[in-house]
């Protein structure tokens, strides 16, 4: 003979089960069994059943659930009145929760994996749903039935850890993935998975599976995981010996072992000049990060007209700060303003991202998602710089992001990304033109400071011509620079067209300015 709580409240008499009607006759009955053995006073059961309001026919309705009650039972002394009250009377372990508690208890107690295995699998079996599922609308019944459910949690929890600890990690990962899909928030389910995707030799599933909780508390809830979480992150990157089954060593795959260290940086601009404002705020946005507990991926997102001076700025300070990161440093010019339309789509780029990182070929996805997902796995936990160079809009730059800090991300474009702004948090820098001495300086660095200084007025013509736009700047000074006897006069009457009026969509150096440049060293 059992009251049954975990799921509907019934009994059950020689293993057959005998359902109870009514919400307050089970709630009356649930009271009782939850404190089997012991009595519980009127006013108690009045009060729990009526809360505030009890009828004024209470008692009488009460007395009445207690003779329906004995009947269900089919044994007048399962319910004894004593004053001043009443108690349940039917043996030891009067209830499915009462058997639940003992066997979770004992697994607590006990370190034994396999026995806790049994044990907390039988205890598990005993749900047959929610805990009191049809008496919570009683406001006292709401309490005890999250207090089995806790119980019921626990008891998960335990029987994941009882079969890690046997060795099951590979069996267990279909199911930990369901039940962090369930509770997207619950870090101790998430640590679950990623120990056994990493016992399993999936390395990078296990940090992919770090980075998406992270991804939903810092967008859901505004924190970070817990320190212990964070603790387990750093042990699957170091492969930690503390993380294997004992007796077993794990084994990861290639892609997640790697220790390539990419260095794709082009070649910096020899004579870069100015922009000392724009250096000094990337500086500043690096300072911002911290190598030790790193909270977010900083990007800087350097927007400004063709030929203004983005990738030159862009490679400088990356060549400057290289070294403070040790992991490598990616580079791709995503072409996406070219011409021709090739414009390179994300997926090419991930590939080849991770082709640099020493993935193997075949070892590399599909997808863009499996691709993206993969390369931020293999970025968590490292310090690395990435220049998205020449992007054409936000969606190009996205999938390319890494998703943890220690990564720095710099990328340019013609246009504001705004979009990486708003919701990526990334740092605008809008680049001008440069100032009349900053350009008199540039060409002097190309062409000679005798020769700047000897033709003032037609230096003072091309820069004008060129609209202190730095790459124009250059081409006319690279033409001046192959022409070294040639002087530079006033710019024949081709030049005439001002280049502002060059659609700032083009793709190739401002034709004005290509004009210019030629009719200044023809002569």
């Amino acid at each position: 003979m059992q009251v049954r709580l975990l799921g509907p409240v019934d009994v059950t008499v020689d293993g057959v089960a005998r359902p109870v009607s009514g919400l307050r006759r089970k709630g009356v009955l649930a009271i009782l069994a939850l404190h089997a053995g012991t009595i519980v006073s009127v006013d108690r059961l009045v009060h729990a059943i009526w809360d505030e309001h009890p009828p004024a026919t209470a008692l009488n309705t009460l007395q009445r659930h207690m003779s329906y009650l004995r009947r269900v039972f089919g044994v007048r002394d399962a319910i004894v009145a004593r004053p001043p009250g009443y108690a349940l009377e039917i043996g030891a372990e009067a209830t499915d929760a009462a058997v639940a508690e003992r066997l979770i208890r004992q697994a607590r107690q006990s370190e034994d994996s396999a026995a806790n295995t049994t044990r907390l699998r039988a205890a598990l079996a005993l749900w047959r749903g929610p805990a009191l599922m049809d008496v919570t609308g009683l406001p006292w019944m709401e309490e005890q039935s999250r207090r089995l459910t806790l119980l019921e949690v626990e008891a998960r929890h335990a029987l994941i850890e009882a079969r890690l600890a046997l060795g099951e990690h590979t069996e267990l990962v279909p199911e930990l993935r369901r039940l962090t899909s369930e509770q997207p928030y619950h870090e101790n389910m998430h640590g679950h998975l990623m120990l056994a995707l990493y016992r399993s030799g999936r390395q990078a599933e296990a940090l992919d599976a770090y980075q998406g909780l992270r991804r939903a508390l810092r967008e859901d809830l505004g924190i970070e995981p817990s320190s212990a979480l964070q603790d387990l992150q750093t042990d699957i990157l170091r492969h930690a010996p503390s993380l294997d089954p004992p007796g077993q060593s794990v084994t990861v795959t290639p892609a997640a072992s790697t220790a390539t260290v990419p260095s794709q940086l082009p070649l910096a601009v020899r004579t870069f000049v100015g922009r000392e404002a724009e250096l000094a705020r990337l500086d500043a946005i690096l300072a911002e990060s911290d190598p030790a507990r790193p909270a977010a991926v900083l990007i800087s997102a350097v927007s400004g007209t063709a030929g203004i001076g983005k990738t030159a700025l862009a490679l400088h300070w990356a060549h400057r700060v290289a070294e403070r990161f040790p992991d490598g440093q990616l580079y791709v010019n995503l072409r996406g303003f070219d011409e021709g339309g090739s414009t390179l789509d994300p997926l090419a780029v991930l590939r080849s991202f991770l082709d640099a990182l020493g993935v193997p070929a075949q070892r590399i996805p599909a997808t863009v998602d499996e691709q993206a997902s993969l390369y931020r796995s293999l970025l968590a936990g490292k310090r690395l710089l990435v220049v998205l160079d020449n992007a054409r809009d936000v969606a190009q730059i996205r999938p390319l992001l890494p998703g943890s800090g220690g990564c720095v991300v710099v990328a340019t474009s013609r246009r504001q990304l705004t979009a990486l702004v708003a919701t990526e948090g990334a740092h605008p820098l809008t680049l001008d033109l440069l100032t009349w001495p900053q350009a008199r300086y540039l060409l002097a660095a190309r062409i000679g400071g005798h020769r700047v200084a000897a033709e003032p007025e037609a230096i003072d013509e091309i820069i004008e011509r060129c609209a202190r736009l730095p790459l124009a700047l250059a081409l006319a000074a690279a033409r001046a620079a192959t022409r070294p006897t040639s002087r530079c006069p006033g710019s024949p009457p081709s030049c005439a067209t001002p280049v502002r009026s060059i659609p700032s969509t083009a793709t190739t150096p401002p034709p004005t300015c290509a004009r210019c440049s030629r009719g200044r060293t023809a002569r």
